[in-house]
């Protein structure tokens, strides 16, 4: 029986992209019958998963004393090594981009995206500056590369002509099942009034960072509200994230400081319904090498736009208006047809509904039990 760790330190109590689809990862594999593997997943001290281990998963808590970022990276590359050997690793999966320096073990890696490489100036200096150091050797040396998207492989091949195209296996992350659309009238007055939520409104979720495009959402909501005299409000979920100054100065300077919500971190249970109870989703990124909000909207039963850049035409198909992240004008016209468009709306809600049922974690993680397979 091969013994098989998926590395979880980068599991935290608020989470978001890489740690939710390692989380959802891993509930999509305790419903799978898991034969000839015997799984553990690692983490850390200070994080409470919201699942429990059972005969097809064994729970590794590392005894660590500090919870930061440098001390994980040290860890990972001077002692992982070394904590495999002794626990008699067969595979090592590493669901976040990076592979181990001293590591003997097969190598599964999870590539979401390559911005790090291809557009480091959408990233923090110090991240660019580390997976510049660390992503090229662990795409090389892995055993199996698992990319989140059709797109990511096509980024991986053409930056790294030697690799095989067989050595990388598509799979694309889901959502998961809390999400569907919210009817319940008390329920949805409910998380309205905890949020303070208006009767309607414009919804982004994601970190507030450079690669998300914020600042031309501000704008683009801007325009509307000049243009068109909407009665909407924008509403902006998500943690600060690097550079966010530059979108709270966006909405200073909108002079619709009172229109714009910033809610923050949302807990995940109350997210179905602020998508449900939301005109539009607003999503256009400079790039994702997928965008899990996305779907997240879709299968809410809240019609989407997306930018024409990355990975998000192809997650969202023709279940999405695609409009250029760089032009206000073109984001602002998409926002205003989804509203005032009444065909068009539904028939954004009904084919996001229909499309996003192809994403689910149970595919995902019978997809990742074949790539361990392959390597048995």
């Amino acid at each position: 029986m091969a013994k098989i760790l998926i590395n979880g330190l980068l599991l935290r109590e608020q989470h978001s992209g890489v740690q939710y689809s390692i989380e959802n990862l891993i509930e999509g594999l305790l419903q799978e019958p898991v034969k000839n593997h015997d799984l553990a997943l690692l983490v850390s001290p200070f994080y409470k998963p919201p699942f429990n281990e059972d005969n097809r998963l064994t729970i590794k808590r590392l005894d660590m004393t500090y919870d930061s970022r440098i001390h994980r990276v040290l860890f990972e590359h001077l002692l992982l090594g070394r904590y495999l050997k002794k626990q008699g690793v067969d595979i090592y999966h590493a669901p976040g981009y990076i592979l181990p320096y001293f590591l003997r073990a097969k190598a599964v890696v999870t590539v979401h995206d390559l911005i790090a490489l291809d557009f480091p100036e959408l990233c923090q200096y110090e991240t660019a500056a580390y997976f510049r150091l660390t992503l090229p050797a662990s795409i090389k040396r892995a055993d199996k590369i698992i990319a989140v998207s059709q797109t990511v492989k096509r980024d991986i091949l053409n930056r790294f002509p030697t690799i095989a195209a067989d050595k990388i296996r598509v799979i694309y992350p889901g959502v998961h099942g809390r999400f569907h659309p919210v009817t319940d009238a008390a329920q949805r007055a409910d998380v309205r009034k905890t949020y303070g939520l208006p009767s309607a409104y414009f919804l982004f979720v994601g970190n507030l960072e450079p690669k998300k495009n914020l600042e031309m959402i501000v704008e683009a909501f801007k325009r509307l509200k000049t243009d068109k005299q909407i009665d909407h409000k924008l509403v902006i979920v998500g943690k600060l994230g690097w550079k966010y100054k530059g979108v709270l100065r966006a909405i200073q300077y909108s002079g619709l400081k009172d229109e714009i919500m910033l809610l923050g971190y949302v807990d995940e249970k109350h997210l179905p319904s602020i998508y449900s109870m939301a005109s539009v989703f607003v999503f256009p990124s400079l790039y994702e090498g997928f965008g899990i909000p996305v779907v997240e909207a879709m299968r809410c039963g809240c019609p989407v736009i997306v930018s024409d850049r990355g990975a998000l035409p192809e997650i969202a198909g023709a279940a999405a208006k695609q409009v250029d992240p760089l032009d206000a004008e073109d984001i602002a016209e998409a926002m205003y047809q989804l509203t005032s468009n009444e065909f068009l709306r539904q028939d954004m809600i009904e084919r996001g509904l229909q499309w996003s049922q192809k994403f689910t974690w149970q595919q995902a993680a019978q997809q990742t039990l074949t790539v361990y397979n392959d390597l048995t």
